[in-house]
């Protein structure tokens, strides 16, 4: 009996041992198979702008001269300026990128994990989602590429796995979890992060933001952090808004934002209960001659949903609205005096973009 006890406890003390070394053998598996699948399509994004540079003689004191006296000749010479990350979203060449990366650079060269490089040039760019699309030309082949994933589905607590050239490290792999999904900071209203502990430094902006499929769920943009490294407050631009804006520079060459024309707030916590709501923004502005005016919205209205979608954060319901397209219909369900009604609104071009 006093044996059979022994080697039960032995049993006890070995397993646990064993069954977490073999999950994290296949875990570290998973991740070498996302990093080796998808390391292809990602490239590395290297700019650079012409300046008017004094062409050097050789002879050191007619150099110096020329250096005071401004004589010599001067030409336009191309200077590196910066590195970022990117990755193919088609097999024509179209690289998703960050916009502050390319953002009034001359020059892009595009590296790729087998050595090769090709030279590309602006296809679309959209400054208020800090997004991009380089093309690479006659380059007389089909390129690897990443697909995206529903990045509405991601959860806090998934795995997340970025690559990137932080510092001018090509081709890094870092590994982290979703700290937090629909994050909003107010640098914009067109803004959905998905916020990681991934460590993400310089150089990585535009690069992925993968799941255990290696599919696209953020394109990495910015960190917060005191001193300029990481501390694992990352942020990366959700997949799909990523994705329309993405398919909207290659197809259009602009993005196409929707506008209903109302002013919102968060609902205050007294009128949530005075009226059992759980959620809700309610209207504070109605602009004349809107398509919220004509469609019959009006001032102090309580959002409920918008598109069959709970109206539970402001930046997520202006989001809603600015990524339709003109002309899209819009389903608002309000509450106005106590009654509950849907009203349908044909959006418009926000006003700087009409025509």
């Amino acid at each position: 009996m006093i044996k059979n006890i022994i080697f039960l406890t032995l049993a006890l003390l070995v397993l646990p041992v064993k069954m977490p070394a073999q999950s994290a053998r296949a875990m570290q598996e998973e991740f070498a198979a996302v990093a080796e699948k998808s390391t292809p399509a990602v490239v590395v994004v290297r700019t650079g702008r012409r300046v008017l540079r004094r062409v050097r003689t050789g002879n050191s004191y007619e150099d110096l001269y020329n250096y005071y006296y401004g004589q010599g000749q001067v030409r336009r010479q191309l200077v590196p300026t910066g590195q970022g990350s990117g990755f193919f979203i088609n097999e024509k060449g179209y690289i998703l990128t960050n916009y502050h990366i390319v953002k009034d650079q001359e020059y892009f060269r595009i590296s790729l994990v087998d050595g090769r490089e090709f030279d590309a040039v602006p296809a679309g760019e959209d400054p208020l989602s800090d997004l991009a699309i380089l093309k690479i030309e006659n380059a007389g082949e089909k390129f690897p590429y990443l697909t995206f994933a529903d990045s509405d589905k991601v959860k806090p607590g998934y795995w997340a796995i970025a690559i990137g050239a932080p510092f001018s490290l090509a081709y890094t792999v870092t590994v982290g979890v979703v700290s937090y999904n629909r994050r909003t900071v107010g640098m914009n209203p067109h803004e959905n992060f998905i916020q990681t502990d991934v460590s993400i430094n310089p150089g990585n902006s535009g690069g992925p933001l993968l799941d255990l499929d290696g599919k696209v769920i953020g394109i990495n943009d910015f960190i917060l952090t005191p001193q300029g490294g990481s501390i694992g407050l990352s942020f990366a631009i959700a997949g799909n808004l990523a994705k329309r804006i993405g398919e909207d520079l290659i197809n259009y060459g602009k993005v196409e934002r929707s506008w209903v024309g109302i002013g919102m707030a968060d609902l205050p916590a007294e009128v949530k209960k005075e009226h059992n709501l759980t959620h809700g923004v309610v209207i504070t502005q109605l602009y004349r001659n809107s398509p919220a005016y004509y469609g019959g919205l009006k001032s102090g209205d309580i959002i409920l949903e918008v598109g069959g979608q709970k109206a539970d954060q402001l930046n997520m319901v202006r989001l809603r609205i600015l990524s339709r397209r003109p002309n899209d219909k819009i389903k608002f369900l309000i509450r106005r005096e106590g009654r509950d009604m849907e009203i349908i609104i044909t959006a418009g071009a926000i006003p700087n973009q009409a025509g």
